[in-house]
């Protein structure tokens, strides 16, 4: 039987998937990405400072990554900055840290809350989630209220919401004073008192470890009393926190931790580097057994099962044609239009787990697996599958609040400090911007000459996990993490699951056809 769905996600991006199924469970699966981008191609024979405008419209979701992965490729190309934006005046670094810290605080809440917790809702499966109740959920509106205000936050020092425009090319426009940098901690203890608790005193894990003994038994108590799970009225308990371990353990419960494995090849680019260079997450690449050195040159991309040109693809992306990025659909073999990014020819899972299992490689797994809960629930620190990505996401948004706290401590040295440095004109060079959004590695190349785009190149987070068979006829990551999955012409839910563990980067009704025609619609 072939069922296909699409779109799979609730949010920007146009994908499905198709499914080959034998026996009630998943045998083969291909990822579908059902649109031509080629944003690249537009920014040709451009102004090379055109090129952080422009491509910032790639997505609507993460609207601020794709503007400064691609200022630090043109800065790296004028010789300003590294590759991750090390070298810009230090006010620059602290402004854009903060600005990429506020939007993975906001990201992860609406990820759990509007992208996967639907999956798991009261109002569908009687799990006791009312609070996870598509828009009607308390939980839903609190979280779309707190991340209302960080967006403000964040039009504080970018600008605007969604595309920031403060950040240009050799730093920020913005010259800090101490009233913005008093409104913005302000917003961000109302939103900790939300997501964790009153705390007074404690770091963001340091709050969650002395709560969460108390939470999991609550949830615990109530999921075997079958009442809906709704956080105590204590000012110590956060609601945001309460909510996010009671999701944990639902997705536990159902048996999440079975679903979605893969060979635990991951890949992480290294993100938030600090006034010395050194990374806040670190780079490398996780072969299953240890983690490697990262070398972005082992980069390549394969197109022999994409709708492009046999010649589209390369040995690294860097040295790739951007003119030979030419449409072949309907091409022999060919099934998406995304390409196949490898490294060192190998399929790689980027997002939050690989983050947090390089960083627990480097500086421990107390911040590497906090609380042990990859250890404890999903199979082990550096296990690949539809609970460990979960777990690894709500995870990282306790490290990231933390993170946040001591940039906006840290942005007091720096009022009224300039932020940038001018960039030159007739830049000719090549330069990288990688950086980590939070759906995972995100990677931009170029060239220049005299001043103008001459060659550009993308590599977007769900291209790594959604992307095709390469020509040794090896999987990515989803199509790999869906064979096994159980599925019948009545329950997809268990593959909508194990694909919202990967959190794509769209959708209302799903079409699922079998071989003889028969469709099936439900909403996701």
């Amino acid at each position: 039987m072939e069922v296909v769905i699409d779109p799979v996600t609730r949010l920007e991006g146009h994908h499905g998937v198709r499914l080959n199924v034998e026996n009630g469970t998943v045998k083969e699966a291909k990822a579908l990405a059902t649109m031509f981008r080629g944003f690249e191609r537009i920014v040709i024979n451009r102004d090379v400072k055109d090129a952080p405008i422009i491509l910032q419209r790639i997505c609507g979701v993460c609207h601020n990554d794709h503007r400064l992965a691609s200022l630090f490729a043109i800065e790296n190309a004028a010789g300003l900055a590294n590759e991750w934006g090390h070298g810009l005046p230090e006010a620059a670094v602290l402004l854009r840290n903060t600005i990429a810290a506020l939007q993975y605080v906001f990201d992860h809440p609406v990820w759990a809350y509007a992208l996967t917790g639907p999956d798991y809702c009261d109002a569908l499966f009687k799990t006791g989630l009312v609070r996870f109740d598509p828009l009607v959920g308390q939980g839903v509106k609190e979280a779309v209220e707190a991340q209302r205000r960080l967006h403000q936050a964040m039009a504080y020092i970018g600008g605007k919401v969604p595309h920031i425009m403060t950040p240009v090319p050799g730093g920020v426009t913005l010259r800090i004073d101490e009233k913005v940098i008093t409104r913005l901690i302000s917003i961000v203890l109302d939103v900790k008192k939300w997501a964790l608790g009153v705390g007074l005193g404690k770091t963001a894990l340091e709050q969650t470890a002395d709560v969460a003994g108390y939470i999991i038994d609550d949830v615990s108590k109530k999921l075997e009393d079958g009442k809906e799970i709704i956080p105590p009225n204590d000012p110590e308990i956060g609601r945001g926190l309460y909510d996010l371990v009671s999701l944990m353990l639902v997705m536990a419960n159902r048996g999440i931790g079975d679903m979605g494995e893969r060979t635990p090849t991951m890949l992480a680019y290294g993100f938030l580097t600090d006034v010395d260079g050194k990374l806040f997450f670190p780079s490398g690449f996780f072969n299953g057994n240890e983690l490697e050195k990262f070398d972005y040159r082992k980069i390549s991309e394969d197109v022999t099962h994409s709708y492009y040109s046999d010649d589209a693809g390369g040995d690294y992306v860097g040295s790739e044609d951007t003119r030979k990025l030419v449409p072949k659909y309907g091409k022999e073999r060919a099934y998406t239009w995304a390409k196949a990014p490898r490294y060192g020819g190998k399929a790689a899972e980027v997002g939050p787990l690989a983050r947090m299992v390089a960083k627990g490689f480097r500086d421990g797994w107390k911040v590497g697996d906090p609380l042990d809960l990859r250890k404890n629930l999903a199979g082990g620190r550096t296990a690949s599958n539809a609970l460990a990505r979960n777990i690894a996401r709500i995870q990282e948004e306790l490290v990231m609040i933390e993170y946040l706290e001591s940039l906006l401590l840290q942005l007091k040295e720096y009022a009224g400090k300039k932020a940038f440095l001018e960039y030159p004109d007739n830049v000719t060079g090549e330069g990288v911007g990688l950086r980590e959004a939070p759906r995972g590695a995100l990677g931009h190349w170029m060239r220049a000459s005299g001043g103008k785009v001459e060659n550009y190149q993308v590599i977007a987070p769900t291209t790594w996990n959604v992307s095709p068979r390469d020509s040794n006829g090896n999987p990515g990551p989803l199509e790999e993490a869906l064979v096994g999955t159980p599925v019948t012409p009545d329950n997809q839910w268990d593959v909508i699951r194990v694909i919202h563990s990967f959190d794509l980067c769209l959708a209302c009704t799903v079409h699922v056809f079998t071989r003889d025609g028969k469709k099936w619609n439900f909403i996701v």
